[in-house]
């Protein structure tokens, strides 16, 4: 499911788990690879860049 709003791309995934729980989860970016992905993902976490800065890659993608 794609929502476009002030110009970001509003992208959810569903993911279950092993224990048969549900989660929705909110896409901040895609990636070609997993090493791409995990730098993001530190820089994250360590404040380096924020999930806005994340989703205006994401939406500069096409789609």
């Amino acid at each position: 499911m794609e929502i476009i709003s002030k110009g970001l791309k509003k992208c959810y995934i569903m993911h279950s788990t092993t224990t048969g729980k549900y989660m929705i989860c909110k896409v901040l970016n895609e990636y070609d690879n997993e090493k791409e992905a995990d730098d993001d993902m530190v820089k994250l976490l360590t404040h380096e860049i924020s999930e806005k800065d994340l989703l205006k890659e994401f939406s500069k993608k096409p789609y």
